[in-house]
């Protein structure tokens, strides 16, 4: 897929035929047909196979719904990171082809989607569920898309110090593991926020205490501009939840 994707940054999308991609993957005409369908579905081919993963996880969990969210969108974005040639080259083609940034919003919304059914398979029933899952799945896409576009961003601009070419497999890994962990904590930031005011809801309600006034939302959907960087779409959870 790296090879591909390269090959239609360098080239160009509409210059590049399926024959030249069928080339470059090392299979014919009718076998790149039979695999990926158009040129647009192999730019985004390993999707499927990575939401097909995300979708097995949650199936299979027992942990508490909003930690087996966070468990999802690490493993996404490890594919990311692990595959980082094809990452750059996918961000960089994106760039090129504002067709191909609509499709990478559906399959966003993918993802969104199978976070929010989970939850909603899985929260203690409640007036607030859909609202935590909806809001829930919302976040945890908009903070692990901040994060990868920043990595993405920096090696772009040459701002690794390894750079792309040649780094060692250690130093990848270390990377991996750094990215990981970060993103891990500000994810885990989140549900917190999350789980104290579902828990605060919970015992309010168990000892009959009032309502919250309306404008005081137990949960929010905070819409930011696309270059809001991670800490400001926490804070901004943090604001409306506080």
């Amino acid at each position: 897929m790296a090879a591909v994707i390269e090959l239609l940054v360098r080239q160009g999308y509409d210059s590049t035929s399926v024959d030249d991609l069928a080339d470059a993957a090392g299979i014919s005409r009718s076998t790149f047909f039979r695999k990926f369908g158009s040129k647009e579905d192999i730019v985004f081919a390993d999707h499927d196979r990575i939401l097909a993963r995300v979708h097995e996880l949650l199936a299979g969990t027992t942990a508490d719904p909003l930690r087996a969210v966070l468990e999802a969108a690490l493993l996404v974005f490890g594919h990311h990171v692990g595959n980082r040639k094809t990452s750059l080259a996918r961000y960089e083609l994106l760039h090129q082809v504002p067709a191909l940034r609509d499709r990478e919003l559906v399959m966003t919304h993918r993802y969104q989607r199978a976070f929010r059914n989970h939850l909603l398979s899985a929260l203690p029933e409640g007036e607030n569920r859909e609202l935590t899952a909806v809001a829930f799945a919302a976040s945890v896409v908009a903070v692990h898309n901040s994060v990868l576009r920043q990595w993405l961003r920096a090696i772009a601009a040459g701002e690794d110090v390894e750079g792309v070419e040649g780094i060692e497999r250690e130093a990848r890994e270390a990377e991996a593991r750094e990215l990981a962990a970060r993103l891990g904590r500000e994810l885990g930031t989140l549900a917190d926020t999350f789980a104290r005011v579902s828990a605060g809801e919970a015992g309010s309600q168990a000892a009959g205490a009032p309502r919250p006034e309306s404008g005081r939302p137990a949960v929010v959907v905070a819409v930011l501009d696309p270059a809001a960087g991670t800490e400001r779409i926490l804070q901004a959870v943090r604001d409306a939840l506080a």
